[in-house]
């Protein structure tokens, strides 16, 4: 098992490397976060310790560019520093940081925690590629990470544009037409819908037309997913239907199979709301790195949800007491 380990200390680096090296690992070291991502491009270690404040780029960015890259993001990355304040944990841990160690865990609790992540990555071996080793030098290192930056934006332009949308009342399937017509900004789908596990509807937004065929498979597979997500028993034709888009199904009939198909729940306060699921005609469309930008919205997008979930119970409450007031409750 060969082991990174990036920190500015030559005394802190000297004693890991020497603990690990005892223990039977293979050690390769960096002195700052730039030769940190170089050198694991270039060795492909199985495993990374890292410090936090580190000349030229700190821990943070260096372990969020290693798991922002999904041909990277298995490979483990511990925090290992002197700092141990609660803010210092927060953000190793949005950083995608695996776990974190303070500097006065050197010795064999260093060692468990670097044997029980082995252990955990062994498992999911079978279900990664190997790493092909990259000379990276200081410009692709900060391309990368001005890459990274765009990213970021891009993903919280993303997330307030679908926040804004609860700031507005609008009834429950105008949300999630909007909902839909959003993610159709960074995703290229051919069908796309919404699943609500309490009202039983499926509300679809059509970017291209579609087949009669096509439109049942797809609302087979989303019913599957929300049957087995929310764990509740629904049939595709137990799902209600709220169209947008194309208007008529193409008359050309087809084999109505989806090369491509993504599913995720959407939860809100340890519930499924329902769920989010986008189908492409082409195959491969639904990358790893689409697929992560869609779970990026998801806890958004379940508040959008519920939010307007609420908003139509009200609205049809207000309507109910404003009949009784007009013509008398028909049960007194």
């Amino acid at each position: 098992m060969k082991i990174l380990v990036a920190d500015d200390s030559p005394v802190i680096r000297a004693a890991v490397t020497s603990l690990l090296r005892d223990a039977g690992y293979d050690v390769v070291t960096a002195e700052d976060g730039i030769e940190a991502i170089q050198q694991f491009y270039s060795e492909a270690p199985d495993l990374v310790l890292l410090d936090i404040k580190m000349p030229r780029m700190s821990g943070y960015v260096a372990c969020r560019l290693i798991k922002e890259d999904w041909s990277v993001a298995h490979i483990p990355v511990l925090i290992l520093t002197a700092l141990d304040s609660a803010e210092d944990r927060y953000w190793s841990e949005k950083s995608g940081a695996d776990g974190y160690l303070t500097k006065e865990s050197l010795g064999e609790e260093l060692l468990a925690s670097i044997r029980t992540i082995g252990a955990t990555r062994a498992l999911s071996e079978l279900s990664t590629g190997d790493v092909v080793p990259q000379q990276l030098d200081q410009v692709d290192v900060l391309a990368r990470v001005t890459e990274l930056l765009d990213r970021k934006l891009f993903d919280a332009t993303i997330v307030n544009d679908i926040v804004t949308m609860a700031t507005r009342a609008m009834d429950l399937p105008t949300t999630l037409q909007e909902s839909l017509q959003i993610l159709r900004r960074f995703v290229d789908y051919d069908l796309a819908g919404i699943a609500l596990t309490a009202e039983r509807r499926l509300a679809i937004r059509m970017d291209t037309q579609l087949s009669k065929t096509e439109f049942d498979h797809f609302r087979a597979l989303a019913a599957g997913h929300l049957e087995q997500l929310a764990s509740i028993s629904v049939s595709p034709e137990e799902l209600g239907v709220w169209r947008a888009g194309a208007d008529d199904f193409a008359e050309a009939d087809s084999d109505g199979g989806w090369p491509s198909f993504f599913a995720m729940g959407l939860r809100s306060r340890g519930q499924v709301l329902g769920i989010l699921a986008v189908g492409s005609r082409r195959p491969g469309v639904f990358t790893p790195q689409v697929a992560r930008t869609l779970r990026m919205v998801e806890y958004p997008l379940a508040a959008v949800v519920e939010s307007a979930y609420h908003h139509q119970k009200l609205l049809e409450q207000e309507a109910r007491l404003s009949l009784s007031s007009l013509y008398g409750d028909p049960e007194s």
